[in-house]
Order: structure tokens, then sequence, then C-alpha cells
């Protein structure tokens, strides 16, 4: 078996290697880990042989590469992709001028990775990318599953779906594993002692069915937990929305808020919420600091200061692949495009719903009907992905503006004529990044 992990220089690819090795049935498995930083991806390398050796596998089975092309996905069996396209993740440049160029508007944003201006601009740099990985996979390991990490995940689900459908490609997330656990934690219970149902887009994901085992429902003493000061300052947007909808939400606050007309536009309403400020980045580009620094924790392992954290996460990949090749059985929360799971949802959708994954491969479960009033909130998020991607894949910067225009929190924030003009800008920033798929890029 042969596992390709692209974008591993980041603590993620260290932790996914610890997830894979912690299965005994996968340390026989090749890991090749491709970066193209040598500065971050050398000292993962060297912790994965390190985590190797400790668990009686064969170090030598894992290899550091600074580029997926050129035969690097020959023969894969899986291919998990978790990076970042034109700069870092969360701060410099480009994400610098998608953060500040819309706050010179007035459209306000905590994350940007996922809707709005930021997630349409994210999308339209890093899909190319993501999308030559999946044009490549189908001639070298056709057979092979890609599992992403990368934000938008909708969207980049959404792209490689439509372009490549011979690539069996899932979305993969957090928000379900771990909100069970903050849930349980507030609750004061073990998140064992709850049994939940989930249905959705991804990043508003919600628990529609939250109960105890005795079939009560736990969202009683959910509210009443919400009424403690400290609980409530966790997730704020959360647990407004539960006091109002009747449901609980994943994500968090400062992710949620993005995704709705209600918090962000009105610096009144981000006070009144509490935690979300807007996020503006200070310099461009920052002050460069090493990812593997010698106080960061992984450098500390590497060297013997601390042991080694060998502790499974609950990140769904290893156990994805896992449950494929054994005789397990896992059940998760997947990101796929609707074939009739949720009932009002199109075919043309990207939903989060609860999967079934074992040897027979990864079968979705059929959801039914949301609630109409949360299905109404995912889709003003789905709608506007669902646009979006299209712009990608049929290259129209129209379709992309309109994205952009019929975003919640952002029109909500801002004219469409303002909207238009921040887009331009961003255009005009962003052109040599944009180049390679889109040409020379004019304005909408």
């Amino acid at each position: 078996m042969k596992i390709v992990f692209i974008g591993a220089g980041s603590g993620f690819g260290a932790k996914t290697v610890v997830d894979i090795l912690s299965f005994e049935e996968l340390r026989s498995a090749q890991i090749v880990l491709v970066d193209i930083n040598p500065d971050h991806l050398h000292p993962v390398v060297d912790y994965a042989r390190k985590v190797a050796q400790a668990v009686g596998s064969d170090p030598s089975l894992i290899t550091g590469e600074l580029a997926w092309r050129g035969g690097v996905l020959d023969q894969a069996d899986y291919v998990i992709t978790a990076f970042s396209q034109g700069g870092p993740g969360y701060n410099g440049v480009p994400y610098y001028y998608e953060m500040n160029v819309p706050a010179e508007y007035g459209i306000a944003q905590c994350v940007g990775d996922t809707v709005g201006i930021g997630g349409m601009f994210r999308i339209m740099r890093t899909a190319p990318e993501l999308l030559a990985i999946a044009q490549d996979m189908e001639q070298r390991c056709p057979g092979a599953w890609l599992l992403n990490y990368v934000n938008p995940m909708s969207m980049l689900t959404r792209i490689i779906s439509k372009a490549c459908p011979n690539i069996t490609v899932f979305g993969l997330c957090h928000n379900i594993q771990y909100g069970i656990r903050d849930l349980a934690r507030w609750l004061k219970v073990s998140h064992k002692d709850l049994k939940y149902r989930c249905a959705g887009v991804n990043h508003m994901d919600w628990f529609i069915q939250l109960q105890y085992l005795d079939g009560t429902s736990a969202y009683p003493d959910l509210l009443k937990a919400a009424e403690n000061p400290e609980v409530y300052r966790q997730r704020p947007v959360q647990f407004e929305l539960l006091k109002h909808f009747g449901y609980f939400t994943t994500e968090s606050s400062r992710h949620c808020a993005e995704y709705l007309p209600y918090f962000l536009p009105r610096e009144a309403d981000r006070q009144r919420i509490g935690g979300l400020e807007a996020r503006q980045l200070d310099e461009v580009p920052p002050p460069v600091q090493p990812r593997w620094n010698p106080d960061a924790q992984l450098m500390k392992e590497l060297r013997g200061d601390i042991p080694l954290n060998l502790t499974r996460s609950f990140e769904y990949g290893a156990h994805i692949i896992h449950a494929h090749e054994t005789d397990d059985v896992c059940r998760m929360h997947i990101n796929v495009m609707n074939n009739g799971y949720i009932d009002n949802f199109d075919s043309e959708t990207c939903v989060e719903v609860e999967c079934i994954v074992d040897r027979n491969g990864l079968q979705p479960m059929r959801f039914g009907r949301m609630p109409i009033e949360l299905a109404s909130l995912c889709h003003n998020m789905s709608d506007m992905q669902t646009l979006g991607s299209d712009a990608f894949l049929e290259k129209d910067l129209r379709k992309a503006l309109l994205a952009c225009t019929l975003d919640g929190c952002t029109a909500a924030s801002a004219t469409p004529d303002t909207i238009r003009t921040c887009f331009n800008r961003l255009l005009d920033l962003e052109r040599d990044l944009l180049r390679p798929y889109w040409g020379e890029v004019q304005h909408v």
C-alpha cells in the first residue's frame, strides 16, 4: 500500500503519520511525504521515521519529496492533500490582501477561507493545483482515493467531483468529531453517553438530534449550560443560534459568524456577542518565522527533550484508510455530492452527511429532510459555493463576482457596486497568481 501526503511539512502531516502508524495493519505502508519547502519537510520526515521506529515499523518506508509531479503519484492507493497555494494559509501574501482589502470596504471577515470574498479568491488560486493533482491521479493511480483537507472544502470537493468523475474524492473536516466532545464537556458527560444525527454543509453541519442514551433530548441541559458565561464565551455565535433556532451547529464562532448576516456586519453586534473582532493583518509581508523553531513541540520530541506523542487523533484520514483496508467499520461525517442524501438540497450541492466506511468503500447514509429553517441557513452557503465552483470550472469571473455578491455576510456589509470594486482590486493584486489558470484577467 502506498500513501502520498501532499502538504506534509505542516504539523498536520506529522499528526497524520502518527495516526496511520498507530494502526498495526498499516505499518507496512509506503508513506511519501511531499512539501515544496525543504525546511518544513525535512523535520517532518525525520520525525515520521522516529515514530516508525518507535512503533516497530520500517523507517525506510517513509520518504520525502519536494514535488508531487514527475511520477510521485504512480501506483498510489491514497493521496492526502493539506496544502496552501500561493502563500501561507493564514498570514502573508496573498492572504493579507484577501482579509485587508475587503475590510477597507466595510466587509468584515474573521477567517476568510470558506465563503465570501476570501473564500472565492482562495478557491481561484487553490483549485488549479488540486485539479492538477486529481488529473495526474487519473493517469497514474486511477483507483486511488483522494482525501482532501484543503479549504474551501465544499467548493474543492465539488470541483474535483465534476471535473474528474473517475477519481474517488472525499472532503474531510473535524467539526463533528470535535464538536460532539465539546458538547459532552459542557453537558458534563462522556461523548459516548450521547447519540446524535447531523446533516448540513461543511462548517455548518447541524446537530439535528442530540440525545442521551435513554432517548431524552440533551438540548434543555445544553441551553442551561450556556447560561454559564464561561461556557457561553467559548461558542457565542452557536449558542445564539441555539437560542433562536433550537439547534447547535458546528465550527468555531469566528468561522460561523462569516456564514450569516447576523453578527459581523455591525460593530455593535460584534461587541455584544464578543470574540468576533474582524481580522486584519498588520504587516505585509509579516516577519518570517520558521515553522519548526527549536521550541516547537515536534522539534522537542525529535530531539528527545520530551516523549513522542503517539496518541491517535480524531482526524478521519487514517481511520478511513484503516477501515477500507481491514474488517473495521467506521462511522463519520464526510463531504460528498448530494445524491438524495438530504431531501431539501439538489444533486448539485456538496453536503456533509454521515457515511459508513468499510472494506467495500464509502457509503453515504440518507438523512432525509432537514428542518426548513436550518436548510435555509445552509442554502446561503451552499448556493454561493455551487456558483463559485461553477465559476472555476467555466473560468467565468462574472460568476465568481456573483458568488461574492450573493454571500450573506458580504451582502449585509456592502452594496453590489462596492463588492465589485473590491473584487476588481483583488484581481489586480493577485493577477500573477491567477494567470496560469485564468489567463490575463480583466475587470468585471
